[in-house]
């Protein structure tokens, strides 16, 4: 695709206007889900989603290492989508043409409109980010309307695209390092805002994912496990279910500590278990062998708090070791589930050379998760993916 930005299929001034002639009307009435007739469609389908950053969607595909994806990842600050200097990493100013930059963060290149212009996908799974870490009181503020021509932008993008956007409103709501979403109530609300305008936008072409993090790290944090059904946005506003995947499955706390979280399991097994409660589909929205490094053949220490400082404690592992640990329980519990689990996010990066990620590794050593790396595991990762593919 051309990474310059065409005619959209619908004028930019109508899907500014909340209510015209144009479509979009004020009617507040319950309706269908959003992405209905999408998410229909890919019921009997299995996708395969790259991320997180251009770098490493670059490094992957260039590879050819691995299948083609379904689709490709992003990450959009959601306040900042209308500020020039980085355009909250969307990718287009407010005209709807490229901006003319990639902007960094820190882990690497990135623009949702690149990221989905540059190559052949159907889709781009947005990771669109409400957190007030560096805008306290916006969240309230949000669900006041004062941010709605932040969400007309959301939707002028949407149009703008060919394929189907996976909006991940406030990705990992349950998350202790994600600030403002302590207020379950404050969180829904946002959410629902940001659905209703969309929508109101004539914005037919995203579907709404609700994503858990799943985190035994989290739960260790706070020192409890919290019911995540309190954040639920409602049946009406949820197309997906999605939830993070980074440790083994019933890895358990290493260190000393007067509270044991439940496993990764169990908490992937909470969101299954309300996505098959719901009848709603589930993607694992975030995907990668925490701790290990793929091209230099190793598993580290996560985190001080989990299993000891922080990239120390090194163990050579083989392609197959490495492989037993994280990747093949990925896929059984991907086949165990394959009546919901329907989309996986894998993160093929190079955590370890990102400023965000690498030493001093204040948010916990990541590694090097790129298939590319290890020749081995992206054969046999390319072999999972065709045969839960093909699953009946």
């Amino acid at each position: 695709m051309d990474t310059a930005v065409g005619t959209p299929r619908l004028g930019l001034t109508c899907l500014f206007l909340l209510a015209t002639a144009c479509g979009a009307g004020n009617d507040k009435s319950p309706r269908p889900d959003a992405g209905a007739a999408q998410t229909a469609q890919v019921a009997n389908e299995r996708l395969l989603i790259v991320g997180q950053d251009l770098g490493a969607i670059r490094g992957y595909m260039h590879s050819g290492c691995c299948p083609q994806p379904d689709g490709l990842t992003a990450y959009v600050d959601f306040y900042d989508i209308l500020k020039p200097d980085d355009f909250g990493g969307l990718g287009i100013d407010t005209s709807g043409r490229d901006a003319g930059f990639e902007f960094d963060w820190g882990a690497g290149p990135v623009s949702a409109w690149r990221t989905v212009t540059e190559f052949d996908v159907d889709s781009l799974a947005v990771g669109l980010s409400l957190t007030e870490n560096e805008h306290p009181g916006k969240l309230a503020r949000l669900v006041a309307g004062e941010f709605d021509a932040e969400i007309h932008q959301l939707a002028a993008f949407a149009a703008l695209m060919e394929g189907t956007l996976y909006l991940r409103i406030g990705y990992e709501f349950d998350g202790a390092w994600n600030a403002g979403y302590e207020t379950p109530q404050l969180y829904v609300a946002a959410y629902q805002r940001i659905v209703d305008v969309l929508r109101d936008a004539g914005a037919h072409n995203v579907e709404f994912f609700w994503q858990a993090s799943a985190s035994t790290v989290d739960d260790l944090i706070d020192g409890s496990h919290d019911d995540i059904v309190q954040w639920y946005p409602g049946d009406d506003y949820v197309d997906w279910l999605a939830f993070s995947w980074f440790m083994p499955p019933g890895e358990t706390v290493q260190v000393e500590s007067t509270y044991t979280p439940p496993t990764p399991l169990e908490l992937a097994d909470e969101v299954i278990a309300l996505a098959r409660k719901k009848n709603k589909p589930v993607m694992i929205a975030e995907a990668a062998p925490q701790g290990v490094d793929l091209l230099e053949g190793f598993l580290a220490h996560h985190h001080a708090s989990w299993d000891g400082p922080s990239g120390q404690g090194r163990v050579q592992m083989t392609s197959d070791e490495i492989w037993d640990h994280w990747y093949a329980p990925l896929f059984e519990v991907m086949a165990a589930n394959q009546d919901v689990i329907h989309a996986l996010a894998y993160i093929n990066a190079d955590w370890d050379s990102q400023p965000m990620w690498g030493p001093p590794y204040k948010d916990g050593f990541w590694g090097d998760t790129r298939l590319e790396a290890d020749e081995a595991i992206a054969r046999r990762f390319s072999d999972a993916i065709a045969a839960w593919k093909a699953a009946d």
